[in-house]
């Protein structure tokens, strides 16, 4: 398994300089099947979240179009919503985190967050994109 490690050690307008000229990398290629983004690029963009969405599992499609559409309610309601243990959802989900992985975005934000009724709302980008998907 290949692994680059970088430590960058500077003042803070050093450290900025190096962190613009590495955000300036376009593309590297021949890294197995990896899609590799740009540093300073980590962004969700509609391409980024369709790649991701189109090698989701069904199980995960179905509860993050459930979450989409019940992102007020509360963990416990959405579970219910979704007719699974918390388990049984983690465990769908976790293709979500593979995914991230398999194409080098594990460090972009993530899809899912806490909504204030202690359940999960998805980032507005992927809201959008994924009831446009289940419609």
């Amino acid at each position: 398994m290949s692994r680059i490690t970088l430590t960058i050690e500077g003042e803070m307008g050093e450290i900025g300089t190096i962190l613009r000229k590495l955000g300036e990398i376009k593309e590297l290629e021949g890294i197995g099947n990896n899609t590799l983004n740009t540093l300073s690029n980590q962004e969700w963009t509609q391409q980024r979240v369709l790649l991701i969405w189109n090698s989701l599992s069904e199980k995960a499609k179905g509860i993050l179009s459930l979450i989409a559409r019940n992102d007020e309610a509360s963990w416990e309601e959405q579970l219910q919503i979704i007719g699974q243990t918390g388990q049984e959802v983690g465990g769908s989900l976790s293709s979500l985190g593979a995914q991230l992985r398999n194409h080098s975005l594990k460090g972009i934000s993530n899809p899912l967050s806490d909504n204030e009724a202690g359940g999960y709302k998805l980032l507005q980008i992927w809201k959008e994109i994924v009831l446009e998907q289940t419609s």
